[in-house]
């Protein structure tokens, strides 16, 4: 699933790995139901203990938490949490770890934000250094190989967010990826049933009935687009065929909240990046590519 990612099955080494104590808990937000997030921040027992395969346990207050994580780049985590006691379960989580070592929790679905920071304060910050360090040698790499080799910027392809109206309100979008050419880019989406199709057809999933299933995904179907100037990748189109498979396979079951559509291309740029994308989903409950100052319509 690319070179970098880390599937939570005990296969490859997880940066996550070790204790995690709350920080920042004025910060921490949940939309559902019981004791204020915050407040569970400030619980001495909160703590959240990784392994190396990407799993996690650990208690968020008075709610004992299962989690497990996928690696999409350096950093860069998606991640499903369950508090058995209760049947609750989140597939749509986001998880960064910031410049400084905090690592920063999102799960859009249920308006949770958290921030952690590891038990032992110096491994966080030498953490968050060598993250940072490997990050701008991966840039430095880059510049050089493009000047070494002309043809290697060639291969450099644009990103796009796509989106159009699932409602006649606007209040709900949908969200898709392109890459490429900026006038015939190849263009990735959930669609129904969480089957995710590209721009040859159907990739993963459940099969469905449709024109853009058989002949493959276009960017007239949608109304418009931001094209993202600061960043580009040099993944191939059979890398994200391979992505695809994967996420779709670790997000069976699609929720208008998230796991979505939109929860898809957050982290298929994750993949292609290493960075997050700045636009708000649907379940922050608040405005995305579509009321950007930059965004194109067809």
């Amino acid at each position: 699933m690319g070179n970098d990612q880390v599937k939570g099955n005990g296969r490859n080494d997880c940066d996550l790995a070790g204790e995690w104590i709350p920080t920042r808990a004025n910060e921490w937000t949940n939309r559902n139901i019981g004791v204020k997030h915050s407040v569970r921040a400030t619980f001495p027992n909160t703590k959240m203990t990784y392994q190396r395969n990407g799993t996690g346990k650990g208690w968020v207050g008075d709610l004992y938490v299962k989690v497990s994580v996928n690696k999409l780049a350096p950093g860069h985590y998606n991640g499903k949490a369950r508090v058995p006691a209760l049947f609750w379960s989140a597939s749509d989580g986001n998880f960064t770890i910031l410049s400084n070592g905090t690592l920063e929790v999102r799960y859009p679905s249920n308006g949770i934000k958290e921030y952690w920071k590891r038990k032992n304060g110096r491994q966080q910050e030498d953490h968050g250094k060598q993250l940072l360090q490997k990050a701008l040698s991966e840039e430095r790499r880059m510049k050089k190989q493009k000047k070494k080799n002309a043809n290697s910027y060639k291969k450099q392809r644009q990103i796009m967010i796509l989106f159009r109206r699932v409602d006649n309100f606007g209040i709900t979008w949908h969200w898709a990826l392109g890459i490429g050419n900026i006038s015939s880019p190849s263009i990735y989406e959930v669609g129904g049933m969480m089957a995710i199709i590209g721009p040859k057809g159907t990739v993963s999933g459940k099969r469905i009935f449709s024109k853009v299933a058989r002949s493959g995904t276009r960017r007239n179907q949608f109304k418009g687009y931001v094209i993202l100037n600061d960043r580009n990748s040099t993944k191939t189109d059979e890398e994200i065929e391979v992505f695809s498979k994967e996420w779709c396979r670790t997000h069976p079951v699609y929720n208008p909240l998230g796991p979505n559509c939109q929860t898809f291309v957050e982290d298929l740029h994750i993949f292609l990046t290493g960075r997050n994308l700045e636009f708000s989903k649907i379940g922050d409950l608040k405005s995305g590519p579509e009321a950007s100052s930059k965004a194109v319509w067809l």
